[in-house]
């Protein structure tokens, strides 16, 4: 039984299920005619022993960049040292965000009522935003796109560097192509003062500080809207970061050291089995 619960996706004896639940266990032990029948509560009881969760997955990543922990570090350095007299900005993308329009409208939420939605909806388009992170403050300058290019990338640095023409600036990117362009490289050795490039390790966006920041936007401004279109959306948006900057902006508390996370001791004893 516990074998069977240990089998990849392509040794399975019931063809196409991903993943087993404990009844389907149950199922395939009462199958093989070895045991008559066993209920998916013993099931759980003898899988809880040996700490098997069919029900549960975790995701990994393989690391594909031989520098990663030398560009790790230099990241987390930064967050958890950060140099005096520099502005130390987060930048990425969130692309495609889609501006959705619920044909008829939302209604509030009442007394014994919860807030309700029109399932269905019309897309009107999507909108590319760029944001720049703040590490210090945890203000936000942002912009939203139809595109995003080098060329956007570019308009989005002049911007945000017309802000604030007179400070160092450690810009925390990543290394997608339109970044790495000879015309976003040649812009940032040509500034005074200077504006270094810390990239990012491949893979490694989670270590941006600022997708912690569109998460904020995912969860707090753009689940629940209805937009008639892009334009709209863009504006929604922006009233969020006005917001944002005006009463909720905060520096995040950076934990991670870079350190590879730990594993119970107790987990030691059954990969050792």
């Amino acid at each position: 039984m516990v074998a069977g619960a240990c089998q990849g996706v392509e040794e399975r004896e019931v063809g196409g299920f991903s993943p087993y639940s404990v009844r389907d266990v149950a199922r395939l032990v009462a199958g093989r005619g070895e045991i008559l029948t066993m209920s998916p509560a013993t099931i759980h009881r003898i899988l809880a022993e040996v700490v098997l969760k069919p029900h549960r997955r975790r995701y990994f990543l393989t690391r594909t960049d031989p520098l990663f922990a030398e560009k790790m570090a230099e990241i987390v350095d930064l967050y958890l040292h950060p140099p005096r007299g520099c502005r130390m900005l987060c930048l990425d993308e969130k692309t495609h965000i889609q501006a959705l329009e619920r044909l008829p409208p939302t209604l509030p939420l009442r007394p014994g009522l919860v807030e309700r939605q029109e399932f269905e909806y019309v897309r009107q388009g999507t909108v590319d935003l760029f944001a720049a992170f703040d590490g210090l403050s945890g203000e936000v300058f942002a912009h939203g796109y139809q595109r995003h290019t080098n060329r956007e990338f570019r308009h989005f640095l002049r911007a945000l560097r017309a802000r604030d023409p007179d400070s160092r600036w450690p810009l925390i990117v990543d290394n997608a192509g339109y970044h790495t362009k000879q015309a976003v490289l040649d812009w940032c050795a040509a500034q005074r003062p200077k504006v270094t490039l810390p990239w990012l390790p491949t893979p490694g966006s989670w270590l941006n500080q600022v997708e912690i920041w569109f998460s904020i936007v995912s969860r707090k401004c753009l689940r629940r809207a209805s937009v008639r279109s892009t334009e709209d959306l863009r504006a929604l948006i922006h009233r969020f970061l006005k917001t944002w900057n005006t009463h909720f902006a905060h520096p995040f508390e950076w934990t991670y050291t870079g350190k590879p996370l730990a594993v119970a001791p107790q987990h030691y004893e059954v990969l050792a089995a």
